[in-house]
């Protein structure tokens, strides 16, 4: 016999988590069925922005690791010099902590959470929604796709539609006494060794997570930096690296269908310049929640609603964030200059990234854009 429920989220993520959260606290019937056990491994630097907390409606202040107000820069491994702003930029996290979280919480406000099982696929009928799993059958009114870009709703919406990637390479480490040293108080962000591309380092409370991120073309030589990067750091080349793909929409990118949403990763909502996604995820967790009430209530399921406010409240940002990774990326040199020495743009750039402000500040600000 099918179990029935109002929604069904594909993925215990964090979007898919505040998602069930969110509905659970209105009183609608959700299910998330998550392929992994959790807590997991999750390829991940792990780093919060300031404006990401206020998007999660409970605390998670025993989840956060540690938090950094200041930034240590440097240009190809060299030219190192060290900035602090007022507040908190960001903070990070043990994802497998984080996100385990993030899902006893949904699970607390009645949210059933089926681990160690894939969604498979799904059919429509008169009356809604049949959606396979690798172990049982459901029904459904709405599906939501939380399942990133492998996820199966994912490539039943996108249809094989080319999707715009920044191409990852991560490790995480056990934070050695040096580098403890190092990093006291700062995260670090390393310029110039890959095209278009940056490297981070995000201290954790026992362990670092140094990254770099990229265009997929410059693969080789971005591994072959990364490296580099990580034996200026006491690294080693049997160190285990792993890849990730970071998925940014572009104008066409499906969102939605009959009784079909997708959210976070999975619609594809990564920052054009930064790489992060995690606010992004929040917030259309948000935005589907309110959807999807009006979807419940008035029997309409086409989530016109839901695209619509995807592209005003996330994807207007997204294309200046493109933008200015491409200017930023033409001058690199230029611009570390400028954070070195203008103290003005320092700040300005910490309150994007503590997301304060929105790169439509600093495009009018530098008079990039002509809109």
């Amino acid at each position: 016999m099918e179990s029935k429920y109002d929604i069904i989220i594909s993925g215990a993520g964090p979007s898919g988590s505040l998602l069930g959260y969110l509905l659970s606290t209105e009183g609608i019937n959700t299910l998330i069925i998550e392929k992994k056990d959790f807590p997991r491994h999750k390829i991940c630097a792990g780093g919060l922005q300031h404006r990401t907390l206020a998007l999660i409606p409970f605390d998670v202040g025993k989840v956060l690791q540690k938090s950094f107000s200041g930034i240590q820069f440097t240009y190809r491994r060299r030219d190192s010099f060290s900035r602090k702003y007022e507040n908190p930029v960001i903070y990070t996290v043990d994802r497998r902590e984080f996100d385990l979280y993030l899902a006893e919480m949904a699970q607390k406000e009645g949210c059933t959470i089926r681990f160690g099982e894939k969604v498979t696929g799904f059919e429509y009928d008169k009356t809604g929604l049949a959606v396979e799993s690798d172990k049982n059958k459901y029904r459904a009114k709405v599906l939501v796709g939380a399942d990133g870009i492998r996820g199966a709703v994912h490539r039943n919406l996108t249809a094989g539609r080319k999707i715009l990637k920044i191409l990852g390479y991560e490790v995480e480490k056990k934070c050695g006494p040096s580098e403890m040293e190092k990093y006291r108080g700062h995260v670090g962000l390393d310029f110039g060794g890959t095209r278009k591309g940056y490297v981070w380092a995000f201290p954790k409370k026992d362990t670092i997570s140094y990254g770099i991120g990229g265009p997929a073309s410059t693969a080789v030589s971005m591994k072959k930096y990364f490296y580099d990067y990580l034996g200026s750091n006491g690294g080693s080349r049997n160190i285990n690296i792993m890849a990730q793909s970071i998925p940014v929409r572009s104008e066409d990118t499906p969102l939605r269908a009959d009784r079909a949403i997708l959210i976070g990763d999975a619609a594809c909502l990564g920052d054009g310049f930064t790489g992060e996604g995690l606010y992004n995820a929040f917030k259309s967790s948000h935005l589907a929640c309110r959807s999807i009430k009006n979807a419940l209530k008035y029997s309409n399921y086409d989530f016109n609603d839901y695209a619509g406010a995807i592209d005003s409240d996330i994807y207007k940002d997204i294309k200046i964030s493109i933008t200015f990774s491409r200017i930023f990326y033409t001058y690199p040199m230029f611009f570390y200059k400028l954070l070195k020495s203008n103290e003005k743009f320092f700040r300005l750039c910490c309150e994007v990234l503590r997301g304060d402000k929105k790169y439509s500040d600093i495009s009018g600000k530098l008079n990039f854009f002509n809109r």
